[in-house]
Order: structure tokens, then sequence, then C-alpha cells
């Protein structure tokens, strides 16, 4: 018996994230002397908050986003959150090989006037708050703030897409995995799942894996790919609902290139690493 879309989808997405899997190459133990250094004596440096529009292509008056100033270096997690923020989800795990638990959070607005009526498909009121990504490095009993990133997680503005962060971040194994989600309720048949994964390399959070599961709703295609950017392999899938076992997966390799950074890949919802060949 065929499974339903949402768990075809499910199994397609866990069965293509085996190959970003393995481990990475063993890390260089961080002396102790460089886990207890010092602490500054200067004070934290602000990081400024930003504007963002919308553009012009802004039917329902989408107030610009407002991203507030954070520390570059907090004690407390918890405290992070300016006023008007919460935080969405926190996960904490070492990100960086030297044995200390790094945390992660998603903080996400809370303003009413980010909440705009509709009057076209979708709920009637969408919910434009937007989300922060946060990355904090442990180090000397604080966090030093090494990313703050608001364009992987997008901000909602379609009144038909449900919402793209339906569960939290995770780190293991070194790697923070960030899935995302698309289901438009009306504009479109397709409804995929991905993961992309990352690792903290030469001072930045670089992308190392992206797993991808699509299903056509009114077709039944499925398309599964999974990219392992350290090896630059590609695994790739297409079959229907309707078959019992998908036909094996076809190998290729990525033309070598450098690791892109959280900031260079962009809109998470938007970045698509391989070409569709059809």
């Amino acid at each position: 018996m065929k499974p339903s879309l949402a768990t075809a989808a499910c199994l397609l997405l866990a069965a293509c994230g085996q190959p970003t899997d393995a481990p990475d190459a063993p890390r260089a133990p961080v002396p102790p002397t460089a886990r207890q250094a010092p602490a500054s004596p200067t004070p934290p440096q602000v990081l400024a908050g930003a504007v963002v529009p919308v553009g012009d292509d802004n039917p329902l008056g989408v107030p610009p986003a407002v991203y507030p100033p954070l520390p570059s270096r907090f004690s407390d997690p918890a405290a992070l959150a300016p006023e008007g923020w919460r935080i969405e989800h926190r996960v904490a795990g070492d990100l960086n090989g030297d044995g200390a638990a790094d945390v992660v959070l998603v903080l996400k607005q809370h303003d009413p006037v980010n909440r705009v009526r509709n009057d076209g498909f979708g709920a009637d009121t969408l919910d434009t708050n937007p989300r922060l990504l946060i990355v904090g490095l442990a180090r000397d009993g604080g966090y030093d703030l090494v990313v703050r990133n608001h364009t992987f997680i997008p901000r909602p503005l379609e009144p038909a897409l449900e919402d793209v962060l339906e569960s939290a971040p995770e780190i293991r194994n070194g790697t923070l995995s960030i899935p995302l989600h698309y289901f438009a309720s009306a504009g479109g048949w397709t409804m995929w799942n991905s993961v992309s994964r990352f690792r903290w390399r030469d001072g930045a959070l670089r992308l190392i894996g992206h797993d991808y599961a699509e299903v056509s709703r009114n077709t039944g295609a499925t398309l599964d790919r999974s990219v392992n950017f350290l090896t630059r392999r590609v695994s790739t899938v297409r079959s229907t609902i309707d078959v019992d076992k998908d036909p094996p997966a076809v190998w290729s390799t990525l033309p070598a290139g450098p690791l892109l950074t959280i900031e260079q890949v962009g809109n998470g919802l938007e970045y698509y690493p391989v070409e569709d060949d059809g």
C-alpha cells in the first residue's frame, strides 16, 4: 500500500539525507590555552540593526522589516531577544569542535503592525513578522555572536503559503541542520521539504549539504535530490507516488567550488544548488 503524500515526502527526505551525514575529516584539537584565554576587557560591540523594505510588489501593504541591534557578545541566550521579539527555537551543540556547547536561536518578532489584512486566497490575516537566525559560539562563560541572518528563513509574504519553518533546527555531529517546508494552498501544485546542513569552517557558517524532496500533487511525480558539497557528489531519484519501488539513484558530480556561507546562500526557500535537467 502506497504511503500518503506527506509520508512519502518525509520518507524520501530521510533517505536523501544519508549522503551528507558522513563525518567530516577529524578536527584538530583546540589547545586548552586557547579555550581558557582571558576575556577581552573591552565592552561588547553593538551590531547595528537594519530596516529592510518589502519591495515594489507589495499589494498587501506589508511594512518594512525592522531588525534590532544586538550585542556582539552575550552571556544569557534567554535574555538576548530584544523588546518585541521572542525566542521561537533554541538548540545547543558544539559547532566549532572545541568541546563547548554553542547555541543557535531563532528569534521571531511579535509586532501587531506586521499582521496585515488579506482579502484574497489564504488566511484573512497574514502574520508577516520576520525571523532572525542567531549563532553564538561559546567562549569564557559567554557567547560570541558570529551569525545574525534574516534572509535564510524568509519573511512570510504570501498568504497562500504555509509557514516555511515547521520544525526546529538541529545540531548533531558538529552540523547545524535547518529544515524548510513549502506548501501553497493556491497558485501551485508542487510541495516540498528541504534540509540545509551547515558547519563552522574558516570563520563562517558554510553549507556542506542540501537535501530536497518534492511531490507534484497533480501528477504524482517525485524528485529526491541530495547534494554533498564536501565530496561534490549529487544523488537524484525521479519517480512517482504510485510505484512500489523507486528506480536507482542517478549520481553526478558538481564542479569544484568553495563552500558557500549562509549569507551567500541567501533565501533558503529559493536556493536550488543543482539546475533541473528535467
